[in-house]
Order: structure tokens, then sequence, then C-alpha cells
């Protein structure tokens, strides 16, 4: 706790606009939503304002599983039928405010200036077959990527990065093993993925992190919680803290212009993983 509130602390003075996190799973079950909202909570953990945005219209896992209670969702504020404020409700008990997307997904339009108040906004985006993002999620300054360390999966990740780069031009993925037996594992498998990439599409992609096979993932979603806020002392939450922690240090893509509301910053050059 005393280095989530070091860490959190200097996070806090240091200057930066607010960072736009698009969270992207290669293939439906890589865990998108398990790293989304454990990023969410455990930056909420370190003090920042954190809002998490639900694109999954459907079963609006993450505001279930963060205990949040929205009142509105983001396609209501962009249609002016809405404040921010008026359809974030209450947040859930770790801090994360949680919006879902709407069933038509934000698309157009900015957002209001008291977007800004938040200091990180994650989208659990959803990507359909072709590779398109919601607006937001497509304008975002980091693209993280989401897989395990099957076979199947590593191949719908390296598919999904292809759509990515050619469609919107992305040329710096972050990447997250989720569900590794180790370490060595996820590193071999995320620096493999890398090195793909950047041979065959000339884009760099590096190794965020990764989570632990930890059967606490699944028991705290039988619990309707984030692993992070039902077990904090877990492996995965660990993990996912790590990760947190290091968010400050990726790369900025320069934000799309088709969603204004979103902040541009200049992307500085980062080394590949290896």
């Amino acid at each position: 706790m005393a280095t989530d509130q070091a860490e959190g602390l200097r996070r806090l003075l240091a200057p930066r606009a607010t960072r736009h996190i698009a969270v992207v799973a290669s293939e439906p079950g890589a865990g998108a939503t398990t790293v989304a909202l454990g990023l969410a909570s455990a930056l909420a953990m370190q003090g920042e304002r954190v809002l998490l945005v639900d694109e999954d219209a459907p079963g609006a896992r993450a505001a279930h599983l963060a205990g949040a209670a929205p009142r509105g969702t983001l396609a209501q504020v962009l249609a002016a039928q809405a404040t921010l404020d008026q359809a974030l409700g209450a947040a859930g008990p770790s801090g994360v405010a949680v919006l879902p997307a709407g069933a038509a997904g934000p698309a157009g339009g900015g957002l209001p200036g008291t977007f800004g108040a938040f200091r990180t906004v994650l989208a659990d985006a959803r990507a359909d077959g072709q590779g398109t993002l919601s607006a937001l999620a497509g304008a975002a300054h980091n693209l993280l990527v989401v897989m395990r360390p099957e076979a199947a999966s590593i191949t719908a990740a390296y598919a999904r990065i292809k759509q990515l780069h050619h469609r919107y031009a992305i040329r710096h993925f972050q990447l997250v093993v989720n569900a590794a037996a180790g370490e060595g594992i996820a590193g071999a498998v995320a620096g493999n993925l890398a090195r793909t990439a950047s041979q065959y599409l000339g884009i760099e992609a590096s190794w965020a992190g990764y989570l632990p096979l930890d059967p606490l993932v699944r028991q705290s979603e039988q619990l309707g919680r984030g692993v992070v806020d039902a077990y904090p002392a877990a492996p995965a939450t660990m993990a996912l803290r790590r990760i947190a922690s290091s968010i400050g240090a990726w790369p900025m893509r320069a934000a799309s212009t088709t969603f204004p509301g979103v902040a541009s910053a200049t992307p500085p050059t980062s080394p590949r993983i290896h």
C-alpha cells in the first residue's frame, strides 16, 4: 500500500493530458475485460480518477464487476441527452467510474470538457470482424492487445494487430499475455509476436506484462467482483498493479481526429521488445 501511495503521488504530480487506452482482445475470451477493469482498479488504488468505458453492450460485465451504478451511456452524452456527471452515476467500491458505451456505441462528436477531470480513460473495447473499433477506442493514445499463450490466440493477436495497423495506421501496440504459466513463457510469447510484427508489418510492439494463471480471477467473477477489488493480494492483482505502474512510461500515440474530444499528444520513440 505504501508503494501504491508513493507511485500514485508521483503520477498525480506529473503533468500530462488525460491518457486514453483501448484494451482489445485478440479473440473473445482472451481476457480484455479482466485486464481493463483490473488496470482501472489498480490506477484508482494509486489515487487516480479513472473512467472505464464498457463497450460490452449485451453483458455490461465491466460495470457489473466494478460494482458501479451508471445512470446513462456515452452515446446519450454525445447526443446531449445527459451530461457526463448525470450519466456516470455512482462509482464502484474501488473508485472506478464506469460508463456503458450505449447500444449504438460512441460515434462522432466530442466529449464535454469535464472528461478532462479523469486522468486515465480506459475502453473495454470491441472490434468487429474487419478490425473496426468505436470512435473512442480508435482514437486512443494506446492500444493494448490482450492474448493468451495458446497458439490460436497468438495467431489471432497477430491478425488483430494487422487489422488495426492497416485501418488506423497504429504503429505501436502494448501486449499483455493473460493466464500464462510463468513470466518466461509470457515473455517468449510476447517477444516472438513483437519480432514477427516488426519484420512483416514494420510496427513496434512492447510487452506491457502478463497475468498468471490465477484461479482467484475466476473466483472473483463468481462473486460478481473484479479480482483487484476482491483479492488485493492475489497474484493476478499484483501483476495488474505492476502493469498499471508502468503506464506512465508508455509512448503516447497522437490521438486521431475522428474523436475531437480526445486530446492529442506527440508520441516519443520507444524501443521494441526483443
